[in-house]
C-alpha cells in the first residue's frame, strides 16, 4: 500500500569540540630605521577562511591580522605595526566524516611578543575554535494514504459498505499532529561596509595611521520575504601621526552607521533565523579632500554572515489504519525529530573598575576605551543556558610622560551570565553567540577609570523528539472466527480510555456510523456514556 510523506530536511548535531592551540611566527619590523623599546598596546583580528571536513579530522585555514602599537627606541613617536599571519591546523575529531559540515569559530585567548633583537621578534598566538560539526538528516514521514495508487488487490472480497468506493477509499487513518523544525538555508555570505569620513578642522590633517580599531556595534538583523536586511554601527579609532612635523600623536574616534540587504531566495518574513555577523576584513586609508589635503579617511570593511533559516511546520503524521473487515497492520519505526524550544536574546551590563598604572604617569584624558568576551565554558542549568568566561576591558589614554604619552591599561574580570531557555535539557541542541554592543569609560578620579559595556547573548535551541513513526502498511490474514463472532448489534456502556476510534476497530464497524447511530455531534466520549454499535461488515 503506498503512503504519501512528508519530508522534513533537518541539520542536526554530531560534535561539538573547544580545541585550543598556538600559532607562532618570526616576524621582522617593516620600518628598518625603527626598534621595539616599548609596546602599548597589540590586537588581532582572527578569520576562518576555510574548513576541511575528513574522516576524523578536520583542517582549518585561516589568517591572523594583528597590530601593535609601540615606541621605538631613540624617538619620542609612537610607530605602529601591522601584518597578517596563515595558518593550518589539523584537528582531530573522531566519529566524524567528509560529508558532514564543520562550522569553525575562532578565538584568540591571548597573545605575546617576545623580541630576538632589536629587529626581529616572536609573535605567539593562542587560539580557540569552537567547532560544531553537523550533518543533514531528511526523515520521510507518511501523512496519508495514496488514493491515486494502483487499487489494491486484498485477499479477501468483503461486501463494500458504500458502493463505489474502492478499498483503498475505505480505509480509516488515525493522526497525530508533531510541530517540527526545518533547515531552509545553512549558508555564509558577506556584505561591504565603505564610508568616508572626514578629519574635524580641530585636528591636523593625517600623515600616517599607526593605529586602527574597527569594531561592529548595535548590529539587528532581520529576515523578509527574499531578502536579510542589515543595520548596524561601526566604530572608528585611530591613532596618527600628522603631516605637520613637530606636532604630537593625534587619535580620532567617530562612528559610521550602515544598512544594507542581501538577497537570499529562501528568506522570508516568518522564518526562525539565527544569524552571526563579525568583521572577516578591515582596510583604513587617508585620503586627499577637495582643498587637496590628507583630511578624509576611507574605510572599507568586509562583514561575513553565518545565515541559518529554519521554517516551523505542523505536521499530521498517520498514527494507526483500520478497515472494517480488513487485516491492516502498521508497520512502526522509531525515528527523531527537531522542534524549536525557544529562541531568546538577552542583555546585561558589565561595570569594572581600573586602577591607572602610576608607573606611567597621571591619566590625563581617555582616548578609546573597548571590551571584549571570552567564553570559556557554557553549561545547561535551571532552564537556562550559563555563559562563563573573561571579559577583558581596555583604554588607550593620555598620560602626564612627556616623553611617553599614549598608554595602554587593560583589566580581565570574571564573567557569568544566564539567557533563559525555558525546558532546556542536557542533550538538546543548541547555539549560542555573544558579542559587545556598546563601551563607554568615565575617569572617576586621576587614579581610576570606571568602564561600562553592554553585552548581548544570543541563543536557539532545539528539542530532540522521539517517536514511533508508520513506514508501510502491511495486510494480514483475517481473523474469521472473530469477525463471524462478533455480535451484529450490541450495546456497550464507555469504560475509562476508550476512544470512538479503539472501539470501531474493535467491533468491525466505523467511526462515522457510531456517530450517525447515537446522534453524536462529535467524537468525544466519557466514562459511562451508553453506545448503541452496529458491526458493518460480514465475511
Amino acid at each position: 500500500m503506498r503512503l504519501e510523506k512528508k519530508n522534513i530536511h533537518m541539520n542536526k548535531i554530531v560534535k561539538r569540540e573547544t580545541v585550543i592551540f598556538f600559532v607562532s611566527r618570526e616576524e621582522r619590523i617593516m620600518d628598518a630605521d625603527n626598534e621595539i623599546e616599548n609596546i602599548i598596546n597589540q590586537k588581532e583580528i582572527v578569520t576562518t577562511d576555510s574548513v576541511v571536513t575528513r574522516e576524523n579530522q578536520i583542517t582549518v585555514n585561516g589568517t591572523i591580522n594583528y597590530n601593535i602599537l609601540y615606541y621605538p627606541k631613540n624617538s619620542e613617536m609612537v610607530c605602529g605595526e601591522e601584518k597578517e599571519i596563515n595558518f593550518e591546523e589539523n584537528i582531530k575529531l573522531m566519529g566524524i566524516n567528509s560529508e558532514d559540515n564543520a562550522n569553525v569559530a575562532m578565538e584568540v585567548l591571548s597573545s605575546s611578543i617576545k623580541p630576538v633583537d632589536g629587529k626581529n621578534y616572536i609573535y605567539r598566538i593562542q587560539l580557540k575554535a569552537y567547532i560544531i560539526v553537523e550533518k543533514i538528516e531528511d526523515l520521510d514521514i507518511a501523512t496519508a494514504i495514496d488514493t491515486d495508487s494502483q487499487e489494491e488487490n486484498y485477499e479477501n472480497n468483503f461486501a463494500k459498505e458504500n458502493s463505489g468506493k474502492n478499498n483503498v477509499e475505505n480505509i480509516m487513518t488515525k493522526k497525530r499532529n508533531i510541530d517540527s523544525l526545518a533547515i531552509m538555508a545553512d549558508k555564509t555570505d558577506t556584505f561591504r561596509v565603505s564610508e568616508q569620513i572626514a578629519v574635524p578642522h580641530g585636528k591636523p590633517p593625517i600623515g600616517t595611521i599607526v593605529w586602527s580599531d574597527i569594531r561592529i556595534k548595535n548590529q539587528n538583523i532581520k529576515t523578509m520575504e527574499g531578502s536579510i536586511i542589515i543595520n548596524g554601527q561601526l566604530s572608528i579609532f585611530i591613532i596618527y601621526i600628522p603631516e605637520m612635523e613637530n606636532m604630537p600623536e593625534q587619535w580620532l574616534e567617530q562612528t559610521i552607521d550602515f544598512n544594507g540587504q542581501l538577497e537570499m531566495s529562501e528568506a522570508t518574513e516568518d522564518a526562525v533565523s539565527y544569524i552571526e555577523l563579525w568583521l572577516n576584513n578591515v582596510n583604513v586609508q587617508p585620503e586627499i579632500n577637495q582643498d587637496n589635503e590628507m583630511r578624509n579617511l576611507s574605510v572599507s570593511a568586509l562583514l561575513k554572515l553565518n545565515v541559518k533559516l529554519y521554517k516551523e511546520t505542523s505536521i499530521n503524521v498517520i498514527e494507526d489504519v483500520y478497515k472494517p473487515g480488513a487485516n491492516l497492520v502498521p508497520v512502526m519505526e522509531p525515528k527523531s525529530y527537531q522542534k524549536l524550544l525557544v529562541k531568546n536574546a538577552s542583555r546585561t551590563k558589565e561595570v569594572v573598575k581600573m586602577k591607572i598604572d602610576k608607573t606611567k604617569g597621571q591619566l590625563l584624558q581617555i582616548c578609546n576605551s573597548q571590551a571584549e568576551i571570552k567564553i570559556e565554558n557554557i553549561l545547561v542549568r535551571d532552564n537556562s543556558l550559563k555563559a562563563i568566561g573573561k571579559i577583558k576591558t581596555c583604554i588607550i589614554y593620555i598620560s602626564s610622560d612627556d616623553r611617553h604619552p599614549i598608554c595602554c591599561q587593560c583589566r580581565e574580570s570574571n564573567f557569568e551570565h544566564g539567557i533563559d531557555a525555558e525546558g532546556i535539557e542536557v542533550n538538546d541542541e543548541y547555539f549560542l553567540n555573544w558579542k559587545v554592543e556598546q563601551v563607554n569609560a568615565n575617569m572617576l578620579n586621576a587614579d581610576e577609570v570606571e568602564i561600562k559595556a553592554v553585552i548581548a547573548l544570543e541563543a536557539i535551541v532545539f528539542k530532540k523528539v522521539e517517536q514511533n513513526f508508520v513506514t508501510e502498511i502491511n495486510q494480514e490474514p483475517v481473523d474469521m472466527e472473530a469477525l463471524n463472532n462478533a455480535p451484529v448489534l450490541k450495546g456497550y456502556i464507555v469504560q475509562k480510555g476508550d476512544t470512538l476510534w479503539k472501539l470501531a476497530k474493535e467491533n468491525y464497524t466505523t467511526i462515522e456510523k457510531i456517530m450517525t447511530v447515537n446522534n453524536l455531534e462529535n467524537e468525544t466520549i466519557k466514562k459511562g456514556d451508553r453506545l448503541l454499535i452496529i458491526k458493518s461488515c460480514q465475511a
